[in-house]
């Protein structure tokens, strides 16, 4: 089977596309109004057994823009990202999702004084 990278991806945007109050992106044009979530960066790491299906284990992560005073847009974003991914069984047309958790939520103020920022750290287990 071949690596489910691309698959997983197009699975997690229609799965935060359907089920969050806001627009998903891969890419942002210039002047995109907030708030919205980016699917941001992949780490793999090969956790594959001596012997039968190759493993992975992937970080993914996410961001939440936001221009609401405070952080109180972001950690709802955040939220229904949790709700919508931790633990849930995500179909992928190519490989298989083992396991999907979320282990990781943020919001801070970004360097601009003004926009806050949330993540999202998804825990991925991919085979394939």
């Amino acid at each position: 089977m071949s690596d489910p990278s691309w698959a997983l991806q197009v699975a997690l945007f229609e799965r935060l596309s359907a089920a969050l109050t806001v627009p998903v992106f891969d890419a942002v044009e210039s002047g995109t109004p907030c708030p919205y979530v980016t699917l941001d960066y992949e780490a793999v790491d090969n956790t594959s057994p001596i012997s039968g299906k190759k493993r992975e284990s992937r970080l993914f992560y996410l961001s939440v823009w936001s221009d609401h005073q405070g952080q109180a847009e972001v950690k709802r974003i955040n939220a229904e990202i949790a709700e919508a991914l931790d633990e849930v069984k995500l179909p992928l047309s190519t490989g298989n999702a083992v396991s999907v958790r979320v282990i990781r939520t943020e919001s801070n103020r970004d360097a601009d004084g003004t926009t806050y920022m949330g993540s999202v750290t998804l825990r991925i287990i991919t085979q394939h």
